[in-house]
């Protein structure tokens, strides 16, 4: 199951340094690129899982009818439907948390681009 987890998720660090990449190489030294790129990166993690932790807890929240995930679980094979929706809810959280870290630390290395335009 867990090469389940890297093949869903392995694209989107690759979209994430895209986009890093894409504001930095072009204007910085190789050395400052590494450096903003892995604070962009760290943003974007500890968003994902800020918001990974919140759907875990937003699940509890959930009711303990599981009648619209009945259909769904029964296609997949799944036989623990609540843990199933726990997982669920990790997981979407944690997307929304990545676009948000992504977001945040493009926004930050915009700023820093900015910023460092005024000083020259």
């Amino acid at each position: 199951m867990r090469e389940i987890g890297f093949l869903a998720t392995w694209w989107v660090g690759f979209f994430s340094g895209w986009f890093l990449a894409r504001i930095k190489v072009p204007l910085w030294p190789v050395s400052d690129v590494y450096r903003r790129c892995l604070a962009g990166f760290l943003m974007i993690i500890a968003m994902a899982f800020v918001f990974g932790t919140v759907g875990y807890f937003l699940r509890k929240h959930h009711t303990s009818d599981y009648s619209n995930w009945s259909s769904m679980c029964t296609i997949l094979g799944v036989t623990d439907i609540p843990a199933f929706v726990c997982v669920a809810y990790i997981h979407n959280a944690g997307y929304i948390g990545g676009l948000t870290g992504l977001l945040i630390a493009v926004g930050w290395m915009l700023w820093l681009k900015r910023k460092e335009k005024t000083l020259s």
